[in-house]
């Protein structure tokens, strides 16, 4: 056991020898394979990434009105946009949605986004936002016949129904002005590129250039003792 334990250490001892002999091809390699991610670091067109968070409108008095899993099925079968785009829910807020993009720079980024929320809000549920239209435009005009029989006739309309009716009009009437599936909130782009890193680039190409040169190394060496035996 002792001494194939010493084979071993020699074994090793000799490996490193030979790697030792072989620095400069290792080193070579290394330096070629970290400029050559540098490199593509460089060239590589700068990526930013623009996100928002919206929330799931649920108009009054409309049945079947989509969910926000309807919304992802239906982008998801959309899909023509040249940029990569990700629609997710957030955890525990099944109302609530993010929507992520990329651009070339923060303008196309954002503007990108805002293509994605216009398709989602006038494409894809455009026969839906139509059909839930038609449904508010006539509970509006229940709620003014209502408003109407209250002050011109002598029944006493309950006060705090009608203020209730006339909220709702209001709420309805908002929604009439702007059609929208998901609403919204604040756009936020990235202030630094968020591709391609330089420095992740240059550790993967430093780290592959050690091993590739080590490899060839090896394989040197082992071609060498071949053609002395």
């Amino acid at each position: 056991m002792e001494a194939k334990h010493n084979d071993d250490e020699i074994d090793l001892f000799e490996l490193f020898q030979k790697l030792y002999r072989e620095k400069w091809l290792i080193l070579g390699i290394t330096f070629i394979t970290t400029l050559i991610a540098i490199a593509a670091s460089l060239l590589i067109p700068k990526t930013y990434r623009a996100e928002v968070m919206f929330d799931l409108i649920t108009p009054i008095q409309i049945i079947n009105y989509p969910e926000l899993s309807d919304v992802f099925k239906s982008y998801e079968k959309y899909r023509k946009l040249p940029f990569d785009t990700k629609i997710s829910q957030i955890r525990n807020s099944p109302n609530m949605g993010k929507i992520e993009v990329e651009g070339i720079s923060q303008d196309d980024a954002k503007r990108n986004i805002e293509l994605v929320i216009k398709i989602i809000n006038k494409e894809l549920f455009s026969e839906k936002i139509n059909e839930t239209k038609e449904r508010l435009s006539r509970r509006v005009s229940f709620i003014n016949k209502a408003k109407d029989l209250n002050t011109r006739s002598n029944i006493i309309y309950d006060p705090f129904r009608l203020a209730d009716l006339m909220a709702e009009k209001e709420n309805i009437e908002k929604w009439l002005q702007n059609p929208q599936v998901i609403s919204p909130l604040y756009i936020i782009v990235s202030s630094k590129p968020v591709k391609p890193k330089p420095a992740l680039y240059t550790a993967v190409g430093f780290t592959t250039g050690i091993f590739l040169g080590i490899f060839i190394a090896l394989l040197k060496g082992a071609i060498k003792s071949r053609k002395l035996q």
